[in-house]
């Protein structure tokens, strides 16, 4: 999640309301957390109290980037759908007229890695909310007018790719980075368009198994309470997904595209290698980020009103992570010596004290703030045990951001930020190619 410096301004202020104890409190993991397996499923629950809010996220791991389809569409359309058409207990209008009723939300979306859905509730209505979102999983309908909407949908976003700057070329710096890895898939208009709705249910029927599921539940929500409810997924075959890793992308670097288009400024995408989110350099990073981000608008906007709003922040997910430089300016050479010079200077001098506290403080108030609701947090802890491969480093922040020093970060900074990658869109004769290399 990206903050506007607007919000950060709030998220500061909001801070000082945050007594020492709360903080210390979350300095390990609180003892509301269990982990365990219930009819071979696994679950992590934050049984808390705190409010009547319940978010929930359940995940089946597994899809292309598992070798288990060639199709980078089949996943988000599946999930989407089920989500959209109802089940046999509630059919489409009977299970929207119930979410509506009951004040819950449930939602479907799917990747090349896996696919999630999630539901958010009241704790009056878990109960009957739940029913319908068991029931919504094991016995799914597939309505034709809800798939037709949404390959249409998905087709007009793919033949839209380009008409937005921004987005086009944060998609082509992704493409650059990924190469040649099986990793490098996004939905194509051929792949949709030969998508029909036997397909997804077959798909479905494959990625349906009690071993590939994590599921995290915060709120008031009992174990035994939980254990109780899953008894109905013993329908859903168990499976043996193994859970392989990902494959560790080998990135393209010290690559240079530019793309001509007649636009008032020119959009400036850099990427240089990251850390992961479970190695020690992470933590650091993170930091390393919060000061750049802070000197990118104070040196290129603030001081030289080359770019309106410079961005710094990792990009990427499970082992393969980048730092995504972006800015768009009318003296794009310009802004891009001022970014390389701030990134020369912090590669090799130590940040200040009061630099390094502003940055830690900022670092940890906006990761609360961003998961302070219940189902932010359900889908960081299934994002940290996923893809991190540990949910406990959702309860590390404090701890581990606490503990960088002045010295790691610049070390962090000359570890990664080499051999960059650049993706330039914007009008001839703005830019200069030869500017454009960082090693």
């Amino acid at each position: 999640m990206k903050i506007t410096r607007t919000q950060f301004a709030l998220i500061v202020a909001l801070s000082f309301a945050l007594t020492l104890a709360g903080i210390a409190a979350q300095a390990q993991t609180p003892n509301d957390v269990q982990d365990f397996r219930s009819h071979g499923i696994h679950v992590i629950l934050r049984s808390t109290k705190a409010n009547e809010v319940i978010g929930v996220v359940l995940g089946f791991e597994g899809g292309l980037a598992y070798n288990e389809t060639d199709n980078a569409t089949i996943a988000g359309m599946t999930s989407e759908l089920i989500t959209e058409s109802g089940s046999d207990k509630y059919p489409k209008q009977a299970y929207r007229d119930s979410l509506a009723s009951l004040s819950t939300s449930i939602a479907g979306s799917g990747s090349i890695y896996h696919m999630t859905y999630s539901m958010r509730t009241v704790r009056p209505n878990f109960n009957m909310a739940w029913n319908i979102f068991s029931d919504l999983l094991l016995h799914p309908h597939y309505d034709t007018l809800e798939a037709a909407k949404i390959s249409e949908q998905t087709m007009k976003a793919i033949e839209s790719r380009q008409s937005d700057p921004e987005g086009y070329s944060v998609f082509l710096s992704d493409s650059i980075w990924k190469g040649n890895s099986k990793l490098n898939r996004v939905p194509t208009m051929d792949e949709v368009q030969h998508l029909e709705i036997p397909d997804l249910h077959s798909y479905r029927d494959a990625q349906f198994q009690r071993s590939r599921i994590v599921l995290v539940v915060v709120g008031n929500v009992s174990r035994a309470e939980l254990e109780e409810k899953l008894a109905a997924f013993e329908a859903m075959p168990e499976g043996s997904f193994a859970w392989p890793k990902i494959e560790k992308i080998t990135p393209q670097t010290d690559q240079f595209k530019f793309v001509a288009r007649d636009l008032p400024t020119t959009y400036v995408e850099m990427r240089a290698n990251s850390a992961r989110i479970a190695d020690n350099d992470w933590w650091a990073e993170r930091v390393l980020d919060e000061i750049m981000d802070k000197r990118l608008f104070d040196e290129v906007r603030t001081k030289r009103n080359l770019s309106y709003s410079p961005e710094i922040y990792p990009n990427g997910s499970y082992a393969n992570f980048n730092t995504r430089i972006a800015l768009q300016s009318i003296l794009p050479d310009s802004a891009a010596h001022v970014v390389f010079t701030e990134i020369r200077k912090i590669q090799n001098t130590t940040v200040s004290p009061d630099d390094l506290e502003h940055a830690k403080e900022g670092r940890i108030t906006t990761y609360y703030y961003s998961t302070q609701k219940n189902l932010s947090q359900a889908q960081a802890l299934y994002t940290d045990q996923v893809e991190g491969g540990d949910w406990h480093l959702f309860f590390q922040i404090v701890p581990k951001t606490e503990q960088v020093t002045a010295t790691q970060v610049r070390d962090v900074a000359d570890r990664y930020f080499h051999h960059f990658n650049f993706v330039l869109m914007g009008p001839e004769g703005k830019s200069n190619r030869d500017q454009y290399h960082f090693e």
